[in-house]
C-alpha cells in the first residue's frame, strides 16, 4: 500500500461542531490522547458551522495548544452536512474518520476503523455500527433509540438490506472516495447521499461493530421532525416501490374487495346500479393500475440514476487525474 507523502498527516479526523463549547475541549483532547498513542502522523479538523456560543473561540485556543488541531468554520448555521463537506474537502490525509463532538462513539474505536483501511484487503468505506450483530448502545435514552432503530431499519430496506446502521456519522473513508463522489447535502441525510453514491459508483462498503453511548456533556442539536422526514423521503428516493408499489397494491386490492361486495349484491339481486360505491371501485382501480405505473416508471429512473453516478465517478476521476498531470509539469 503507499504511503502517505512526507510531512503529510495518515488520517484527518473531520468532527463537526455547532454549539459545542462544553465538548470542544473534551472532544479534541481526548481524540489526541487516543491517536498520539499510535505514533502515526495525524490531524483534527473541527468545523465551526455558525455555531452562537463560544465554540469557536474554545477551538481557536486549543487550536494553540494542539498542534494536530485546524480549526475551520463560517459564520451562519449550514447543517451537518455543509460542515462535514467543508472537512472533507480540507483533509490532508490518506484515510479520513468523521466523528461526533459529542464523542457518543469513544475516540478509542477510531482505531478499529484505521485498522480496517490499512488493511491489504481494505475496502473504501468502513461503517462503524451499533447495530450490526457484535455491535451495541450504552446507556442510550429509549427513545431515541427507538427512533434511531426504527428510521434504520426503514432505510435498511430502502437499501436492499445490506447495511444495519446508515444514519451514523462516525465512519473511515479512503481518501479517493471523495475524489471520485460529487456531494451536495447540507443536512443529516448527506451520510445517506455518500452510501447511496458509493454504491452506486462500485465502490467496497463494509460495517464493523461499534458501540453508541448517551451524550456526556452538552445538548442534543436532534431535530427529530426534520431528520425524520428527510429519511423518510430519502427512503422514497432510493427505492421508490415503498411509496408507490405498496399504494398501488393498496389500491387495487381496495378496488377487488369492493368489487367483491357489489358482484355478491348483484348476485342477490340487490345492486342498485346508480350507487356510488361502483364508480369508487371503478376509480380506485384505476389509481392503483396508474400508482403501479409510477412505480415501474420510477425503478427505472432510479437504475438511470447509479448508471449516471458511475459516469459521473468516471468523469470526476479523469478530471482529476488531467489537473494533477498538469500540476506536475
Amino acid at each position: 500500500m503507499p504511503e502517505s507523502p512526507a510531512g503529510s498527516p495518515l488520517l484527518s479526523v473531520i468532527i463537526p461542531m455547532y454549539n459545542e463549547g462544553e465538548n470542544a475541549r473534551h472532544s479534541v483532547s481526548a481524540v489526541c490522547e487516543q491517536l498520539r498513542k499510535t505514533g502515526k502522523p495525524f490531524e483534527i479538523i473541527c468545523v465551526d458551522d455558525g455555531s452562537t456560543d463560544r465554540t469557536r473561540a474554545e477551538l481557536e485556543t486549543l487550536a494553540g495548544e494542539f498542534p494536530e488541531l485546524r480549526v475551520a468554520g463560517y459564520s451562519t448555521n449550514r447543517g451537518r452536512g455543509r460542515a462535514l463537506r467543508e472537512g472533507f474537502s480540507r483533509a490532508a490525509a490518506r484515510f479520513i474518520v468523521s466523528i461526533d463532538a459529542d464523542l457518543s462513539y469513544h475516540p478509542g474505536q477510531i482505531l478499529n476503523l484505521l485498522a480496517r483501511l490499512e488493511e491489504p484487503d481494505a475496502p473504501d468505506v468502513v461503517i462503524a455500527s451499533p447495530y450490526m450483530p457484535g455491535g451495541r448502545t450504552e446507556g442510550v435514552a429509549p427513545l431515541r433509540l427507538f427512533i434511531s432503530r426504527a428510521a434504520n431499519i426503514l432505510l435498511r430496506q430502502a437499501m436492499g438490506r445490506r447495511y444495519f446502521t446508515l444514519t451514523g456519522i462516525f465512519r473511515g473513508y479512503r481518501r479517493e472516495v471523495f475524489d471520485c463522489l460529487e456531494l451536495y447535502s447540507d443536512g443529516k441525510e448527506i451520510h445517506l447521499e455518500i452510501v447511496a453514491k458509493a454504491e452506486a459508483a462500485g465502490l467496497d462498503l463494509v460495517e464493523v461493530p461499534a458501540v453508541l453511548t448517551s451524550r456526556k456533556h452538552g445538548k442534543s442539536k436532534l431535530k427529530f421532525r426534520l431528520t425524520a422526514f428527510s429519511h423518510l423521503m430519502f427512503s422514497f428516493y432510493e427505492k421508490p416501490l415503498l411509496l408507490f408499489g405498496v399504494a398501488g397494491l393498496v389500491l387495487t386490492l381496495a378496488s377487488l374487495l369492493l368489487g367483491g361486495y357489489l358482484f355478491h349484491l348483484y348476485l342477490n339481486a340487490a345492486l342498485n346500479p346508480t350507487r356510488p360505491m361502483i364508480w369508487l371501485s371503478v376509480l380506485l382501480l384505476l389509481a392503483g393500475i396508474q400508482m403501479a405505473s409510477f412505480a415501474f416508471i420510477s425503478t427505472q429512473i432510479t437504475l438511470l440514476k447509479k448508471e449516471l453516478f458511475r459516469t459521473q465517478k468516471e468523469i470526476l476521476l479523469l478530471r482529476r487525474g488531467s489537473r494533477k498531470d498538469h500540476d506536475s509539469r
